[in-house]
């Protein structure tokens, strides 16, 4: 059955403002659970149409047979597996390629199977006897929400007969069988069984074997060995008791909806990972944090994803007609420029990371405190400068607007609680870093504006009145950096460490990727130092939009904190028609 959903004015100031809400979130699980059996039915409808061979599998309405056989033995285990999360990924990517005609990778009849995959898991859940073909993959069947069976295949996409009466699973493939154990959660032989983790009154799984995990794939499994385990599990233990200590009403809204964390690298020690996405309601994939805390900001940050993604199902907060999928707006948190929804995401995301912190320093002690202060800081500034840029320059809906306002006012009203003065320079200087080095990198100035510059400069004219229209938005390949945010965070979290680094600075641009001793001076305070050092950047790597970002840092000249991309861009125009480089002072105190 599906049933009508819709989301009050109440629910969406709440959501708007930041709050957590248990309730809410089981109202958008059953939303999505509703999205799914709908995408099921679309997609049986759209293979329907197109009448796609599926041999060696059984046809599509015979896989739906089984699935309600299933729903009518046991309604709450087939629920259990149409729940799983990556259940309306598959669906809505094979829609989409339906819908394109079905050609590409992997074979249609396999990616249909998804289908099957699902329906006998539901069946196996349910203790339902039947016998049924499902597709395998470089000899494996992954069977949603129950495990892994390795029944072997020397091609890259093959079936598998699966067997189940009175309670006994047997897998067959081509080449080898597996029999399930009676607890489909122990190990046996070729038969690794999904992970869960206690949560609360529940469980969470930890997925380290679905190929579809990672919102991509296939990808092989990548079994975690049993002491990483227990060390997610200790991490995730020490964070649940963290938020039902201090944040109860997050507990209790991760607690209705969050289902599976896949663990997966971090990019280096200072880099975590944490993704979501918007068909994969409860998923999260990410690195094991280092503390609780940071574990619970990951899970609000993710969370928050999920939730926008059912929420925006079911009302428009962006004007459809409005251009929101070019990538034309800046984001503070990402190194490239983002779509309208992409910043809506962020936006909300980062909404309920700020109300976190805004929690979470109050109650935490020393250094901790101190930190917690600092991504309150950070995060409030970044998420109101987003929702300003998404009321000006987006097209949002009438609830759109709404929904933004109310963001928006509660920022306001953070906006004026009191920090130490050391937290709150140090959140705004990062701040401003990154939106240098952003307009540094992805915006350029006309040339004519150029060329107007350098000649008046070249001839030692007072400077012309700088036109203001706005520069042109070119995205510049490949990441960014954050060097001095990541010593920003270790002056903060590990005095001992940044305390090494200054006897060290060898050490820390070793550790830190793109790090110098400019940055070291700057993060210190000694502005006059970080100057100079950075002038003698400009002068070996003179298009380093780092060592711009951070002379505009330290020298605080208007027109480079202002316009750092039109500085930047006379200065290589004058050395490129002069030969040599201009002093960078003088060349800002003279535009400014």
């Amino acid at each position: 059955m599906l049933d009508t959903h819709r989301v009050s004015l109440t629910n969406l100031d709440a959501m708007a403002a930041g709050r957590s809400d248990a309730a809410v979130v089981k109202q958008l699980g059953q939303a999505d659970r509703s999205r799914r059996l709908t995408l099921l039915r679309a997609v049986l409808d759209a293979a329907g149409e197109l009448n796609p061979p599926m041999s060696p599998l059984p046809p599509l309405d015979e896989a739906w047979t089984l699935l309600i056989e299933a729903q009518q033995r046991d309604p709450a285990a087939t629920d259990r597996v149409l729940a799983h999360p990556h259940t309306g990924l598959w669906a809505a990517n094979v829609l989409q390629r339906l819908g394109k005609g079905g050609a590409g990778d992997p074979p249609l009849w396999a990616d249909l199977g998804g289908l099957h995959r699902l329906v006998t898991a539901a069946a196996i859940r349910a203790g339902h006897d039947f016998r049924f073909r499902v597709p395998v993959w470089r000899g494996r069947l992954m069977l949603p929400t129950l495990g892994l069976a390795d029944v072997r295949s020397r091609r890259d996409w093959d079936f598998a007969q699966v067997h189940a009466e009175r309670g006994h699973v047997l897998v067959r493939g081509p080449f080898g069988s597996v029999q399930l154990p009676d607890d489909s959660s122990a190990e046996g032989p070729g038969w690794l069984p999904l992970r869960s983790l206690p949560f609360g009154d529940g469980e969470v799984f930890l997925d380290d074997i679905d190929p579809y995990r990672e919102f991509d794939g296939p990808l092989p499994p990548r079994r975690l060995e049993a002491a990483e385990v227990a060390r997610w599990a200790e991490i995730l233990n020490a964070t649940w008791r963290l938020l039902t200590e201090h944040h109860p009403a997050i507990a209790a809204e991760l607690a209705a909806g969050l289902t599976t964390l896949v663990p997966r690298a971090a990019v280096d020690r200072f880099t975590p990972y944490s993704a979501s996405h918007n068909d994969v309601f409860g998923s999260l994939v990410l690195s094991r944090p280092p503390d609780a805390t940071t574990f619970a900001a990951t899970l609000v940050h993710e969370f928050q994803h999920s939730k926008l993604g059912v929420l925006l199902v079911l009302v428009d907060l962006l004007d459809p007609a409005g251009d929101n999928d070019s990538a034309r707006l800046y984001a503070p948190w990402r190194d490239d420029p983002r779509p309208a929804l992409g910043l809506l995401h962020g936006a909300y995301s980062f909404l309920g990371v700020t109300a976190f912190y805004r929690e979470h320093y109050p109650v935490a002690k020393g250094l901790a405190a101190r930190a917690a202060q600092f991504e309150f800081a950070y995060r409030r500034e970044q998420t109101a400068h987003a929702v300003s840029t998404l009321l000006a320059d987006a097209v949002p809906s009438a609830l759109g607007r709404r929904f933004l306002t109310t963001a928006q006012e509660k920022l306001r009203e953070w906006g004026t609680e009191p920090l130490p003065a050391d937290i709150t320079h140090a959140a705004g200087r990062a701040n401003l870093d990154h939106r240098l080095y952003w307009r540094l990198r992805h915006l350029r100035v006309a040339d004519g504006v150029v060329a107007e510059l350098t000649e008046a400069w070249l001839r030692g004219r007072r400077c012309p009145l700088v036109p203001t229209t706005p520069p042109s938005l070119v995205p510049a390949a490949g990441p960014a950096g954050n060097a001095r945010l990541t010593l920003t965070r270790t002056w903060l979290t590990d005095p001992d460490l940044y305390d090494v680094y200054r006897a060290e600075p060898e050490l820390a641009m070793a550790e830190i990727a793109g790090m110098s001793d400019a940055d070291l001076a700057l993060v210190d305070g000694d502005t006059t130092t970080a100057a100079e050092r950075y002038r003698h950047q400009l002068t070996t790597t003179p298009d380093s939009a780092a060592a711009w970002a951070g002379f505009a840092l330290a020298t605080r000249h208007p027109v480079l904190v202002s316009r750092p991309e039109l500085v930047s861009a006379v200065h290589r125009e004058v050395r490129h028609q002069r030969g040599a480089a201009p002093n960078p002072d003088r060349l800002a105190r003279w535009l400014g």
